[in-house]
């Protein structure tokens, strides 16, 4: 609303301009346009085409900078608190790393969890958004809390053997789902994301307490072949589709099976932490885009063709006459002086 109001208030100051630039000029009418006393036909509408390339301009421009300029006022004030967090809940039970994951079937479950949530960590706001990881096996333990160095993360889901902090046992999902939520509690409403990352394997739980208001999406990403079980120690092992997707349906979240394919657009665009977009919209910012190219050439272009093509063509013909009377003068001029030189020197 701002930008129109702007713009609006552009377009009238130029109207009082033009109006102000008719009033001046129409007393010398005839010395600037001839007999007839007008400009061409279509430089008639030059004065209004100014008022719209500007009112574009006033729009486009304004517009462009609430969207983007907002970035670089945030940078150059007082670091802002965040708003926003992260919470991963990553499996490090020894099944996580079977070898049984990624297009090929040729990954560890832990390094395809790794990949898929790299590309999501890419795309963070760290200025707005703070990562927490918790590790689960038997139980579950804090690594990191609220960090905004993504480095950090993807080395703890790639490269840090953590199943040796844990005493070996069956995998709890739930213990790790648990300690997210107490990390969630102190935070803002609605300001949160679970991301819980595992094979499925996980004692029965039937009591999980309720989300805490800070936690407004969930998802449960799921790793490993959910067909063929794949020995680890005396056991085998596969995805447990049935107890993500339990898991998910608890956290009024949603479960996507990351073995083969990353994360599309549509999940990510549905998790409100992860919505990068700028105000107002890419459709808008794609407006002013237009706005301001179009007002710009629009304004730019007005004065040569108004110099070359907004004078009445009877006025232009007469002076491109004169101009060709003057430029024969001026060569019959000159080889009369020439011919007198040569006389003389001879």
């Amino acid at each position: 609303m701002t930008a129109l109001l702007i713009a609006i208030s552009t377009c009238l100051l130029i109207a009082a301009a033009e109006w102000l630039h008719h009033r001046r000029v129409t007393p010398i009418r005839f010395v600037l346009f001839g007999r007839g006393g007008r400009p061409a036909v279509w430089a008639g509408w030059a004065p209004l085409l100014r008022v719209l390339a500007c009112g574009l301009l006033a729009f486009g421009i304004t517009t462009l900078i609430r969207i983007d300029g907002s970035k670089g006022a945030e940078a150059g004030a007082a670091k802002r608190e965040p708003d926003q967090h992260m919470i991963l809940a990553l499996d490090v039970s020894p099944s996580m790393t079977i070898k049984d994951a990624g297009p090929g079937g040729n990954l560890a479950r832990n390094t395809r969890a790794s990949d898929v949530m790299r590309s999501v960590l890419n795309r963070l706001d760290t200025t707005r958004v703070r990562v927490s990881v918790v590790a689960f096996y038997s139980s579950a333990k804090s690594i990191v809390v609220d960090t905004a160095d993504m480095n950090v993360v993807q080395n703890i889901l790639a490269d840090l053997p953590m199943s040796f902090a844990f005493d070996p046992d069956k995998t709890n999902m739930y213990s790790g789902v648990r300690e997210a939520i107490r990390i969630a509690k102190p935070f803002a409403a609605a300001s949160t994301t679970l991301v819980v990352i595992s094979d499925g394997d996980t004692l029965p739980d039937s009591e999980l307490e309720p989300l805490p208001p800070s936690i407004a999406d969930a998802m449960v990403l799921g790793v490993g072949d959910p067909f063929k079980a794949s020995p680890v120690g005396d056991t085998a092992s596969r995805q447990d589709t049935a107890s993500l997707k339990q898991l998910a349906a608890r956290l009024r979240g949603q479960y996507f099976d990351g073995n083969t394919s990353h994360l599309p657009s549509g999940i990510l665009g549905g998790l409100a932490m992860l919505s990068q977009e700028p105000p107002g919209g890419l459709a808008q910012r794609t407006i002013a885009l237009i706005c301001t190219g179009l007002g710009g050439v629009l304004l730019a272009a007005m004065w040569p063709l108004l110099a070359w093509y907004g004078m009445p063509r009877p006025v232009r013909r007469a002076a491109r006459a004169v101009a060709e009377v003057d430029a024969r003068d001026e060569l019959e001029t000159k080889i009369r002086a020439e011919r007198q030189l040569a006389g003389a020197s001879s």
